[in-house]
């Protein structure tokens, strides 16, 4: 039910590791600790969570079905029933008796039943304390996701609304919430809910309170087949053009902010060394050094990750636009599949359909390992001309956000090439 295609994200991030839950193992021994801002790392940007059908995304996912409410336990409003893993003691379950929450999640994250206890524990303890409230909220949104891209739907739904629950409580007790994309999401997610379940004043309501935490994507509200009848509210039509002023006014301080931070985080200059030499999936070699003299993004990502889904069409514009002047998008795949061929033969249906207009290639253990404290994914590399890594960033980034450090470092190769000029001229 997660972002705009209505699919789940498939993505979670612990501290300095990358977990992708169908496929490799390769960080499986270390430890894992859920925390707050794991789910505005993936989750930062605009398009945060849709609730079903396109959702006027551009996808071709493959990873789970879009089942209804009706089908998956409806919108998880009885809390009752909303289990949060921990048994009655408040101490993670072991064994058979780990609650179903999380049940299906142990395999994949060994550490999670204590690890869950101890986030939950400190929820309990101070309900009203902002990063317990956080932290609670965005690893029960983190179980919302992965439940998703497992199609555990009624899961997911419980998990989600359990999130909802804690965010309004502390609302409601007046905890004092810094800016971040938690709440707009998680409200906004739960707004889908409540519509699922014919609710739509309380998903309308709920949509207003995304919007006063942050959520500003007009298109996504417009598009959401599952708040179709919201949309035909009177109510609805009565604030779509505040809304809209709103949005514009919001986007614009956002755009400034964000070529702020890409300079700012271009600056840090924690850049590193990388390299591959591998064959895209129609076949052809691709190779890292064959780009050298120019600016390259390396985007490490799958198609069955929501916000790197959602980055495609900043990759085809930047490449459009600044290819004539030494740019290159290259993507390195992470995909699902019992097979190599299988594997492309996702991403090659999907750059297909979406239209993509630069290469893509299966990535390996290998190149994924040059990648210092890989997080997860997407994960975006911005190599300069010389070849070296500038700025490695993880999670959902806008266009402005791209532009702007691919600007900086065309402005670099071109001042070099300048400088090179000059100086034969002068010999």
């Amino acid at each position: 039910m997660f972002l705009s295609s209505g699919r789940a994200t498939g993505c979670i991030v612990t501290p300095g590791e990358v977990r992708d839950v169908s496929s490799t193992n390769r960080l499986k021994d270390e430890p894992m600790k859920l925390t707050w801002k794991l789910g505005a790392l993936f989750l930062s940007g605009t398009l945060l969570v849709g609730c079903g059908g396109d959702g006027g995304g551009d996808s071709d996912s493959s990873s789970g079905d879009d089942t209804s409410a009706s089908d998956t336990g409806g919108s998880g409003d009885d809390l009752g029933e909303a289990s949060d893993g921990l048994d009655d003691d408040g101490e993670a379950g072991s064994g058979a008796s780990i609650d179903p929450l999380i049940k299906d999640l142990v395999d994949d994250f060994e550490d999670l039943p204590n690890e869950y206890a101890e986030i939950k524990s400190a929820y309990q303890q101070d309900s009203k304390n902002v990063e317990a409230v956080q932290s609670y909220a965005a690893t029960l949104l983190n179980f919302a996701m992965l439940h998703a891209q497992k199609g555990n739907e009624a899961l997911s739904n419980q998990s989600l609304t359990l999130a909802a629950k804690a965010i309004q409580k502390a609302e409601t007790a007046g905890v004092e919430f810094p800016q971040s994309d938690l709440r707009p999401t998680i409200h906004y997610g739960y707004a889908c809910l409540q519509a699922k379940a014919g609710k739509d004043t309380e998903a309308l309501a709920l949509l207003n309170k995304a919007i006063e935490t942050g959520f500003n994507n007009m298109a996504l509200l417009e598009a959401e087949a599952d708040l179709k009848a919201v949309r035909e509210l009177p109510e609805y039509t009565a604030q779509k053009e505040q809304w809209t002023a709103h949005f514009e006014e919001m986007q614009k301080r956002q755009q400034e902010e964000q070529k702020l931070h890409a300079k700012e985080d271009l600056g840090k200059d924690n850049g590193y060394p990388f390299d591959f030499a591998l064959k895209d999936v129609y076949g052809k070699d691709i190779v890292l050094e064959q780009f050298k003299g120019r600016v390259c993004i390396v985007d490490i990502w799958a198609t069955w990750c929501g916000p790197c889904r959602q980055e495609v069409p900043s990759f085809i514009k930047l490449q459009d636009k600044y290819s004539k002047y030494g740019f290159q998008v290259i993507g390195l795949n992470s995909e699902q599949g019992s097979t190599e061929e299988s594997r492309a033969g996702i991403v090659k249906n999907f750059m297909a359909n979406n239209s993509m207009n630069y290469p893509c290639a299966l990535i390996t253990e290998e190149v994924l390992a040059q990648v210092p404290n890989l997080q997860g994914f997407p994960t975006t590399l911005y190599i300069d001309h010389k070849g070296k890594v500038r700025l490695s960033s993880v999670g959902y980034h806008d266009y402005t956000y791209m532009s702007t450090v691919v600007e900086e470092l065309l402005k670099e190769q071109a001042a070099e090439r300048l400088a090179a000029r000059e100086k034969a001229n002068t010999n």
